[in-house]
């Protein structure tokens, strides 16, 4: 009896003892590629469906034109906001006088200045009835 309680006690410590299994590192977000150098470098026509979707990823919609021909389309917004300051201080000269020398009498500008960007990016792929790309056209805009 005596040898079983040491048995029971041996295995609890030695599994208290035990590094308990980490879940799988989850697997990484695809990089949104959506970029017009991408699509100028890597688009193609006589691509396959499963070559584009390597490159860009799923669409955004998916439609048929007026052929039957199955359309893609991807759109991607994006917006920026820079700002800068510069603040300009005057300095003391003799030549103001001596009474602006000692007291005060420079000058100090400030500005502030800031932009609001934002870029839009569509890409239109047209597929034929094997599913290869026919056309692709693409919209930059910046404002």
């Amino acid at each position: 009896m005596k040898f079983l309680f040491h048995i029971i006690i041996l295995s609890i410590f030695v599994s208290a003892c035990a590094v308990p299994s980490s879940p799988p590192p989850p697997s990484p977000e695809p990089s949104n590629t959506l970029t017009l150098g991408t699509v100028q470098s890597k688009i193609r026509k006589g691509m396959s469906q499963a070559e584009v979707l390597e490159v860009l990823g799923s669409p955004n919609i998916v439609t048929k034109n007026s052929k039957a021909q199955e359309v893609w389309t991807y759109d991607k917004v994006g917006s920026s906001r820079s700002s800068a300051a510069t603040v300009n201080y005057g300095q003391r000269t003799l030549g103001q006088g001596f009474l602006a020398f000692l007291f005060g009498g420079t000058t100090s500008s400030a500005a502030a200045n800031a932009t609001n960007e934002t870029k839009s990016l569509t890409v239109i792929i047209t597929f034929d009835e094997n599913k290869n790309v026919s056309d692709f056209t693409y919209q930059s805009l910046k404002y």
